[in-house]
């Protein structure tokens, strides 16, 4: 039972087919196919269910153990390269396209700045999908909306974002700059799109409160919705921080009782933690 076996082995099991598979590890697809007929050959089980290329009680089992063993021996490879202080390292970070392009900057400055011999590769994916990938060891440190609460992971909060309200300039609503969600019921929406963790939260607030929003278009883009409200099709709730001095078609206002959004540095608990994972939290104050 080798690595490249066990790694072909979980790229099936994680894409649900062996052309992808083959793809994500640089392999044809017939060598996959033989690394996991030579699997079961050694380990005496069917490890898929070759019609829904779903995974066996065996292979579920096998995947939980492999998973935690390829992530073991890439930490181990990193741990080693650290010691080679002439070697030119790398820094796998995962985000959300919002974190990435109105957080991160100032700290990626100083993390080059600290660190310029390492390269720091960020991916780009909702929540869900940064949490999975630190879980596999595809990334070293993800920057997610908290909470997690998974046992396997560390999650150290960094900020707090405040919903507000975003409006066409020109609009003006509420009392002396005060606004309640009973305000608002006449008004049409585009609201973020329920699959991210902001949207969902909102959703969630507004069904405890008895509001029903008249959504006219849903995105997971901020910028996309900004774009909208500055034409005028509808109104929106975004983190403040987006809606900065370039937006001067926009006007934000207090809304009371929105939720607040918690962003914060999340990692594999036990995981080696490169040279690189270790600047890029300092630069964060995340230790």
């Amino acid at each position: 039972m080798t690595l490249e076996a066990l790694r072909c082995f979980c790229a099936v099991a994680e894409v649900g087919n062996f052309r992808a598979a083959a793809e994500r590890v640089h392999r044809s697809q017939p060598a996959v196919s033989q690394q996991i007929k030579a699997l079961e050959r050694e380990t005496g089980h069917v490890l898929f269910e070759r019609r829904r290329r779903a995974l066996t009680p065996a292979g579920r089992a096998l995947y939980e153990r492999a998973r935690r063993l390829l992530s073991d021996s890439d930490a181990l490879e990193r741990e080693l390269r650290d010691f080679d202080e002439a070697a030119t390292g790398e820094l796998r970070l995962g985000a959300s396209d919002t974190t990435t392009l109105y957080f991160l900057p100032p700290y990626v400055k100083a993390f080059a700045k600290a660190m310029p011999r390492t390269r720091l590769v960020i991916v780009n994916r909702p929540t869900e999908a940064v949490a999975e990938l630190v879980l596999r060891g595809d990334i070293d440190l993800g920057i997610t909306t908290l909470p997690i609460e998974h046992g396997e992971l560390v999650e150290r909060e960094l900020f707090r974002q405040e919903l507000v309200l975003v409006t066409p300039k020109r609009r003006r609503l509420g009392h002396g700059g005060k606004v309640n969600l009973a305000d608002l019921r006449d008004e049409r929406f585009l609201l973020l799109d329920a699959h991210t963790r902001t949207g969902t939260l909102l959703r969630d607030h507004f069904r405890q409160e008895g509001f029903e929003p008249q959504v006219v278009m849903d995105s997971g883009s901020f910028e996309v919705i900004k774009r909208y409200v500055a034409e005028g099709i509808g109104l929106s709730f975004l983190p403040r921080s987006v809606v900065t001095a370039a937006d001067r078609g926009l006007a934000v206002t207090p809304v009371q009782g929105l939720p607040v959004v918690r962003i914060g540095a999340i990692w594999r608990r036990g995981a080696y933690r490169s040279k690189g994972a270790a600047a890029f939290l300092r630069a964060l104050n995340a230790e």
